[in-house]
């Protein structure tokens, strides 16, 4: 569908949901001049639910706004007419965006049908084997219909993914140009000891957990060995590495994250592994291959650690009732935030994240010069709650960028990452609309002192 046929510039799906709602609260109040619609499976439960948050926004808003328009369908697609539906509705816009988890059950469908129409798509998945499925079913085609089908849009995994692509544009600056190259990153996120989940982060965690290990999908790509060359099948491949021509990137990702808990003293703090950590190396495992950083590129991620007793119980009292959600879903399911659930307003407000990065980069070694390695340090920090509240408002200023790049003409096809669809105009547009900011500057040994 043309665009001069478009009935909306972006519809938003599970806005019913903890972050969701987050979402449209954060459209209402900014009032961009865009045509915007709201998604649901029921009509009723979601003109109240948006109801209610345009009188929340209306009480402290001078310019009075209105409920936005109200498109149903269900993303579990069970029949045709369903798909017709979903499929409608997508037509429609230019741009989806979506908040409804778990991915892999609310997004198969979406992602499909946007890939098939050429509408662009964003979600705050944080589920790789989803990722590595849109790749290997969808890629091809949003390439040719030039959809960019862009997950990982929200705090997983836009800073550490947005970190490491302005680390490589700085050394791609550098007075040495083509002799300096990036060799290492390791990002260190830095959370509040009291963060807490919301129900569609434990809905998540549990139906991943719940899952059977049979039905988890292979690492290896099964589009990768359909390619061959004279009738000889070509070996599978990871299909985070699928370049756009289908074949294996010659850019790949050695991944670097600590074991265990550690002094990483260029920041001065304590760091350890954590649930989230393999999720940001797939993450730029994937930008890497697209973007080539660097052929074998060492990247890790490690949360800090916060010391206190608040720090501790508040990790094992939440591991203990989502442990136990799991096991025994019917008597522990009730100690987890359900669906719709999450952090206190006040806490979301007065939270932060800082994402430290430390960074080795290589210079010289071509044509006589002496072969340098150095550090540069990196800050990303966004003050306020970055798990919900700022999820939620990134999901929609990436909704923003890519509308201006659709308008101009300059949006990347196929199954991608925030760095690769949006690269710095994302950063420049987080910096400019929230409470953000990012440094990256070289380390500054002190003098006389040695390792």
């Amino acid at each position: 569908m043309a665009d001069a046929n478009k009935v909306y510039d972006l519809v938003l799906f599970g806005v019913t949901g903890f972050t969701g709602k987050l979402a449209v609260e954060y459209l209402l109040e900014k009032s961009y001049d865009i045509r915007w619609a709201a998604c649901g499976r029921n009509q009723a439960k979601t003109q109240a639910v948006i109801q209610e948050i345009v009188d929340r926004v209306n009480e402290t808003k001078s310019e009075k706004c209105s409920v936005p328009p109200i498109v149903t369908a269900d993303l579990v697609v069970t029949s045709p007419e369903q798909e017709e539906t979903l499929a409608t509705i997508v037509q429609q816009t230019k741009v989806v965006l979506t908040m409804a988890g778990p991915f892999e059950k609310y997004g198969q469908t979406l992602v499909k049908l946007c890939a098939e129409y050429g509408v662009h798509y964003a979600d705050i998945t944080g589920e790789t084997e989803f990722v590595r499925q849109n790749i290997e079913q969808h890629d091809a085609k949003a390439r040719q219909t030039g959809a960019s089908i862009v997950s990982h849009c929200g705090n997983d995994c836009v800073p550490q993914d947005l970190m490491v692509h302005e680390l490589y544009q700085y050394v791609q600056k550098l007075p040495q140009g083509k002799n300096a190259f990036l060799m290492e990153v390791q990002t260190f996120p830095e959370f509040p000891a009291t963060s807490s989940l919301s129900g569609g982060t434990t809905s998540t965690i549990l139906h991943h957990f719940s899952k059977k290990g049979g039905d988890k999908k292979s690492k290896k790509s099964s589009s990768a060995s359909s390619n061959t060359n004279n009738n000889e099948e070509e070996e599978a491949f990871d299909s985070l590495l699928r370049s756009p021509d289908g074949t294996k990137s010659s850019h790949e990702v050695k991944n670097i994250t600590t074991k265990e808990t550690i002094y990483e003293k260029h920041i001065g703090k304590n760091v350890g592994p954590w649930i989230m950590g393999p999720v940001m190396v797939n993450c730029i495992r994937r930008s890497n291959a697209l973007l080539k950083y660097r052929y074998d590129l060492r990247y890790g991620d490690a949360q800090v650690k916060n010391a206190g007793l608040a720090a501790w119980w508040n990790n094992v009292s939440m591991g203990a009732r989502i442990a136990g959600a799991v096991a025994l879903p019917s008597l522990f399911s009730g100690l987890v935030p359900q669906p719709g659930e999450g952090p206190d307003r006040d806490v979301m407000e007065n939270s932060y994240m800082t994402l430290h990065a430390v960074a080795k980069i290589r210079t010289g070694g071509k044509q006589g010069e002496e072969e340098k390695e150095s550090l540069v340090l990196g800050k990303f920090h966004f003050g306020k709650d970055i798990g919900y509240l700022y999820t939620a408002y990134i999901l929609v200023e990436v909704g923003m960028v890519l509308l201006d790049k659709h308008a101009k003409g300059t949006t990347v096809g196929g199954v991608i990452t925030p760095a690769v669809a949006m690269g710095h105009e994302l950063t420049e547009r987080l910096l400019q609309t929230l409470d953000a900011t990012l440094t990256i500057e070289p380390l500054v040994e002190e003098e006389g002192k040695t390792d």
